[in-house]
């Protein structure tokens, strides 16, 4: 992001590293101006808040770029960490920071999301989920041609464990909420949604199909990239694979 420069990210980087084991919140405004802000929470090597006091600043005074730290080494949003960034609006950021008994070893260059991020080149992305996965991959194709989805709240494991079906089901729950309807196979163009079932037996898998049986698409532990199944109709077979179009 053009607001984190290198030079800023060396002056904030030692407040990750004084705050651990805890996890430490700043926020960034466009001028480069930032502020540690002190965390609240009860138990704050798990998770973090902020005062009444801070949040009626930000409010009145829009961060640029919300970081917080995960003191465990993940930068991994977690449920929390995404319904909050969706309820701000803000652009956020998670700094992964790495210790053991010795102390701490390495802080990583901040994992970022939100309205201001950039579109990132759509192939050879690195996976980590909420950030850069299936379904942000598709969101961002959309976004990098002018359609703009409205986002959505995450759930880390899909299934029957949650009492929504946002949570329960959300591959299939939200396309027609977000303006996709559903269509044949044999009607398939480039550019429509594809929902998966990849080795499960409830939708967990997005790609946008490209034409002449390509797919767009992010896996765990893989970059992003375009797949051609060998058989195509096959595959649709194996991974009972709707198609849904934008309208």
């Amino acid at each position: 992001m053009d607001v984190l420069t290198d030079e800023l990210w060396a002056a904030i980087k030692p407040v990750f590293l004084r705050a651990w084991p805890n996890e430490a919140i700043v926020a960034i405004w466009k001028d480069g101006s930032w502020r540690e802000l002190a965390n609240t929470h009860p138990d704050p090597t798990r998770a973090f808040s902020i005062s009444h006091e801070d949040q009626s600043s930000l409010l009145v005074k829009r961060p640029a770029l919300y970081l917080h730290s995960h003191p465990n080494g993940s930068a991994e949003p977690s449920d929390r960490d995404t319904e909050n960034q969706l309820a701000t609006g803000w652009t956020w950021g998670i700094v992964a920071v790495h210790g053991n008994l010795s102390g701490v070893y390495d802080i990583s260059y901040p994992e970022i999301w939100g309205p201001e991020k950039p579109v990132e080149p759509l192939l050879g992305r690195s996976y980590l989920w909420g950030v850069r996965d299936c379904w942000t991959l598709c969101e961002d194709y959309y976004r990098a041609s002018g359609r703009i989805l409205d986002p959505i709240p995450r759930v880390r494991e899909p299934g029957n464990h949650h009492h929504h079906a946002r949570a329960r089901d959300p591959f299939r729950y939200w396309p027609p909420r977000l303006g996709f309807k559903p269509i044949e196979r044999e009607q398939r163009q480039p550019g429509d949604l594809a929902i998966m079932f990849w080795k499960s037996p409830i939708a967990n898998h997005c790609a946008v199909y490209l034409g002449e049986g390509k797919y767009l698409h992010q896996l765990i532990e893989r970059t992003s990239e375009e797949w051609r199944p060998q058989n195509e109709e096959r595959a649709i077979e194996r991974y009972a694979i709707q198609f849904w179009r934008l309208k």
